[in-house]
C-alpha cells in the first residue's frame, strides 16, 4: 500500500530528486537536506519524524566517496554515514510507525559470481564502502520487517536545479555519462576499466520500480537495476556514439587502473523477487540512456 505521506532524506542527491519526480498522485512527499535531518543525529531524526509525521522514509543519504573510504577519516565516515546513521533511522522509523526504504549497494558481493545474483547470495565486500553499506542493510531490516534495503548500481540521471547566488547551477555528483562527456571535450581520451561488468541503471525508471515496490511489498531485501550488463569501457564508447562525440577510449585493467578501495569485477543482478511482486521490469540500459542523453545533455 502507498503511503500517505513520504520523507526523502538526502535531497541533493540525483536518486532522491528521481524518487520526488516520480512520486505516485495522491503521495505527499516531502524532501529534506543533511542541514533539515541528520541521520547521524538522533535527536534531529525524532524532531522531523515529529514534525512531519510520515508513513514511510526514503533514505537517500550516503556515503559515496569508495576510494576515501579506504583511509582511516573516511572509513570513519563511511560507518557513521553507512551504518550508524541507517541504524538510528531505522529505529526511530519503527518507533514512530513509519516503514523506512533503504538503499545498499552492488559493491556488498566480491564479483566473483559468472551469473546474475540474486538476494540471497553471500555477500563478500572488498571494500570499506562495501563493508559499511552491508552493515547499513542489515541493521536496517534487523530492526522491523516492515523496512525495506533496495540494492542499486551505477546511477546516472538528470541533474537537479538548485538555486545559488549566481542563479541556477546543476547540482553536483557522480554522473558516469557526464563525466565521460566532459572528459571527452577536455581530453579527446579516456583511459576506462574494462574489466568490471555491471548495470547501469537509470533513477527515474529506478525511482518508478521503487515506489511500485514499496505498494507490493511487505518489507525485506529486493535487487533493482536495467536489464542487461556492461563493461564501464564499452559503457563510455555507447556514450560517445549515441551522442555523437568523438573520443578514444583506451582500455586498462582494474589493476593497472589502481584504485584504493577493490571493486567487484562481477554485479549484474537479479530482478527476479522485485517482477515476483507485480514491479514492472525496467528496460534495457542503454535505451534508458539514448533517452537521458536525447532530452538532459
Amino acid at each position: 500500500m502507498l503511503p500517505k505521506k513520504a520523507l526523502i532524506l538526502g535531497a541533493r542527491g540525483q536518486l532522491a530528486g528521481a524518487l520526488r519526480r516520480g512520486t505516485p498522485a495522491g503521495v505527499e512527499v516531502v524532501a529534506l537536506e543533511r542541514s533539515q535531518l541528520d541521520i547521524c543525529d538522533e535527536s534531529s531524526i525524532r524532531a522531523a519524524l515529529d514534525h512531519h509525521q510520515p508513513d514511510l522514509v526514503w533514505n537517500g543519504a550516503a556515503f559515496n566517496a569508495v576510494d576515501r573510504a579506504q583511509s582511516l577519516e573516511g572509513a570513519r565516515d563511511a560507518m557513521q554515514i553507512n551504518a550508524l546513521g541507517p541504524t538510528l533511522l531505522a529505529v526511530a522509523c519503527r518507533d514512530f510507525g513509519a516503514r523506512l526504504v533503504h538503499f545498499s549497494t552492488d559493491f556488498v558481493f566480491d564479483g566473483y559470481k559468472a551469473s546474475p545474483y540474486f538476494e540471497a547470495d553471500a555477500t563478500n565486500p572488498l571494500s570499506i564502502y562495501g563493508a559499511s553499506k552491508l552493515a547499513g542493510e542489515r541493521a536496517v531490516l534487523a530492526v522491523s520487517p516492515r523496512h525495506l534495503a533496495i540494492r542499486v548500481q551505477r546511477l546516472f540521471g538528470p541533474l537537479d536545479e538548485v538555486s545559488s547566488g549566481s542563479g541556477s547551477v546543476a547540482k553536483p555528483g557522480g554522473n558516469f555519462p557526464l563525466l565521460m562527456l566532459r572528459l571527452a571535450r577536455e581530453r579527446g581520451k579516456v583511459r576506462v576499466v574494462d574489466d568490471q561488468i555491471g548495470t547501469p541503471t537509470y533513477n527515474p525508471d529506478l525511482a518508478r520500480a521503487a515506489w511500485q515496490l514499496v505498494a507490493r511489498a511487505e518489507g525485506g531485501l529486493f535487487h533493482l537495476s536495467n536489464a542487461g550488463e556492461t563493461t564501464f569501457a564499452d559503457y563510455a564508447e555507447t556514450i560517445f556514439r549515441m551522442a555523437s562525440v568523438p573520443c578514444e577510449v583506451e582500455r586498462i585493467s582494474s589493476r593497472l587502473y589502481g584504485a584504493p578501495a577493490a571493486r567487484p569485477l562481477y554485479s549484474t543482478f537479479s530482478n527476479a523477487k522485485a517482477q515476483s511482486l507485480g514491479v514492472e521490469p525496467l528496460r534495457s540500459w542503454d535505451t534508458a540512456l539514448s533517452e537521458f542523453l536525447e532530452h538532459h545533455v
